[in-house]
């Protein structure tokens, strides 16, 4: 979880996105780099005798260092190169990252669903490169790209590398088209092509027996049927797949639920698979609709607990479960060890409110125990006045009930339901048809 702020007094609530890449980490304090930097911006500036003075001795010694390797390293080094080093070592662990202003710009059009690209994001698998995640209402989605589908190749017939994949969407301008199929041998290979735009993203699909509904719109988001229904749901039951908490995604989850109503079902199943996480204000808005025992008008769904003793609750924005369910509705959920951070949280809340218990959790089990990804930090983003930032952890996240779920996550162990399925879906969703074949 993270909360942002920006020139250290305007702050905004957010729950951190899917785990970051890891990067190279370097033990050093915080206070000492950030000191460093300012220090060093005032040798640039007043010269670097003036900049030193006044600075302790491990300061003095890193404004050295700097100096001396600006002036007599064998090979140039760049400023900016210096300071990106510099910025790495602030990363001291692998929910901490440094974000260019420019970089800042993207991560905040995206957050409110401004997004530009294709909406795709690939993985490697066994050596095979594989779709593992569709952004709705993007262009890979309309070009009919889904989740689990390998690429055999990209342009012209290069064979496929997650490197070359990326190096060639990357630097396309005109159409990119993709050899894709969901055979590992390449069987069903067809041509499929999209072109680089910009687009809002959505992150909720709604389906039921029947009918599948998906956002659609390049002015707005409408939720709109978009197909048949998925086949083994119960008649009762609706499945609502929530990607992540990013830009309307709170409006989304609630037009799902009024579409659930309106099309007479009682039951859901939320699919959580593959979802990271995002901001918290969502995680608040989403919550307040699933809360079944909660009383009052703003349920604590999470604590921030810091090292100095402070604790903040964060409280969901509603408590109206019974809008949308009877008293013997039924919620499960879906979950995979990539669900992390807001949907580990959201599922606190439900368990912690007898929404469902961990007997209603299932979790994609592979070669060892079945598990969510298990973090339970908060971050803060703080945004210097160069527009520069950096997310940085500082405190530990609990559910209402108390339960800190970092580096355990929620698991078989806990009572969730294993389920044996792949990791990526194939034309069949082994992991879902498996728990419809338990329902009543």
């Amino acid at each position: 979880m993270e909360q942002n702020t920006e020139n250290g007094q305007k702050e905004e609530n957010a729950v951190v996105s899917e785990p970051q890449k890891q990067k190279k980490k370097i033990a050093m304090r915080v206070g000492f780099i950030v000191l460093a930097l300012l220090f060093l911006v005032a040798a640039f500036l007043g010269g670097f005798a003036a900049g030193r003075s006044g600075v302790d001795g491990q300061e003095r010694s890193l404004l050295w260092m700097i100096d001396a390797v600006e002036k007599n390293y064998r090979e140039e080094v760049s400023r900016d190169e210096l300071f990106d080093r510099l910025y790495d070592a602030l990363e001291l662990d692998k929910f901490c990252t440094h974000y260019t202003p420019e970089e800042l710009t993207d991560v905040l059009d995206e957050s409110e669903g401004h997004n530009s690209g294709y909406g795709l994001s690939l993985t490697t698998e066994n050596g095979a490169v594989r779709v593992v995640r569709v952004i709705q209402n993007s262009p890979a989605a309309f070009a009919g790209l889904k989740k689990g589908m390998y690429v055999y190749s990209c342009g012209a017939g290069d064979a496929a590398t997650s490197s070359a994949v990326i190096a060639y969407l990357n630097g396309e301008t005109g159409t990119a088209t993709l050899s894709c199929g969901f055979s590992s041998d390449g069987s069903d290979a067809r041509d499929v092509s999209m072109q680089r735009a910009a687009y809002l993203a959505s992150y909720c699909v709604y389906s039921d027996s029947d009918k599948t509904f998906s956002f659609r719109g390049d002015e707005g988001l409408v939720l709109t049927e978009t197909g048949e229904g998925t086949e083994g749901l119960p008649a009762d039951t609706a499945l609502v797949t929530l990607m992540q908490f990013e830009g309307n995604a709170d409006q989304e989850f609630t037009a799902c639920l009024n579409k659930m109503k309106e099309r007479g079902r009682k039951n859901l199943i939320l699919d959580l698979r593959g979802n990271g996480g995002g901001y918290l204000t969502l995680f608040c808005g989403i919550s307040a609709h699933l809360l079944r025992n909660a009383e009052g008008r703003a349920p604590l769904i999470a604590e921030a607990r810091f090292r100095d003793g402070r604790v903040h609750r964060y409280t969901a924005s509603g408590n109206d479960f019974y809008s949308y369910f009877s008293a013997d509705s039924e919620v499960r959920v879906l979950a995979d060890e990539s669900t992390a951070s807001a949907s580990e949280a959201l599922i606190g809340a439900l368990i912690g409110y007898g929404t469902c218990d961990y007997g209603d959790i299932y979790v994609r089990k592979g070669e060892g125990l079945a598990k969510t990804y298990g973090k339970g930090l908060m971050q803060s983003r703080l945004v210097a006045p160069d527009g520069n930032a950096m997310m940085l952890t500082v405190a530990d996240i609990y559910w209402p009930n108390g339960i800190c779920i970092h580096d355990k996550g929620i698991t078989e162990e806990d009572g969730a339901v294993p389920v044996s399925a792949p990791f990526l879906p194939g034309e069949r969703d082994v992991f879902l048809e498996s728990v419809l074949r338990t329902l009543p």
